[in-house]
């Protein structure tokens, strides 16, 4: 059992790592250098920053209760740690594609500056110590609640097929910028993305009871 100065450091520290994954994704998607960067809008077609805007979101909705935690010793709602579980597995799915896939196919160099830096390293590292590292959620999710982590790439798959693959980008839709289609062969990648989301996922939940019940 953590005694009440301990539990204060790990709560401020996660309070700290909060306001730093909300800076991070606002850096990262209002600045405008980068490879990725087209102006207004488009730059919300890309999975990378809507994946940093739900975790960035997903840390202002927790600041509070984490607030309230440090002050009360009242624990997270449940749905708040849930939403923490699929919005910390957004952004890790970006981090991992981007470092086995986009980064080997396009270039480490481009992935890694400018908003890229903060879009694909920075906010998900900060969101995967965040979600791990604390303590006091062990239990809180259960098992199979981890199928809800593959929710923002479901959802981001079914618009990036029909723009890419239904209307195209002839026709207005998106160009293929992902690389997904390459050959035709969408209906692996979308097999392998759904699978690494949930495996993703899992090992998050793996992870962070582990690490609670080790401390």
């Amino acid at each position: 059992m953590k005694t009440n100065a301990k539990r204060a450091v790990f709560i401020t520290a996660d309070i700290a790592a909060a306001v730093l994954i909300i800076l991070s994704a606002v850096l990262g998607i209002f600045t405008t250098e980068g490879r990725l960067w087209m102006s207004g809008a488009y730059r919300f077609v890309f999975f990378t920053v809507d994946s940093n805007i739900l975790a960035g979101l997903s840390a202002l909705i927790l600041l509070p209760f984490k607030i309230r935690r440090l002050k009360t010793g009242k624990p997270l709602p449940r749905a708040a740690i849930t939403l923490s579980l699929i919005s910390v597995s957004s952004v890790t799915v970006t981090f991992m594609t981007v470092l086995l896939f986009l980064g080997p196919v396009f270039g480490f160099g481009s992935m890694y500056t400018g908003n890229n830096l903060w879009l694909h390293m920075v906010c998900p590292l900060l969101c995967i110590a965040s979600y791990v590292f604390d303590s006091e959620s062990e239990g809180c999710v259960k098992a199979p609640y981890t199928l809800l982590s593959v929710l923002p790439t479901v959802v981001y798959g079914v618009v990036y097929f029909i723009m890419v693959i239904i209307v195209g980008q002839e026709n207005g839709g998106w160009a293929d910028f992902y690389g997904f289609n390459m050959g035709g062969k969408w209906y692996i990648s979308m097999a392998a993305m759904l699978a690494a989301a949930y495996l993703i996922g899992l090992g998050l939940w793996a992870a962070e009871r582990l690490c609670s019940k080790k401390k």
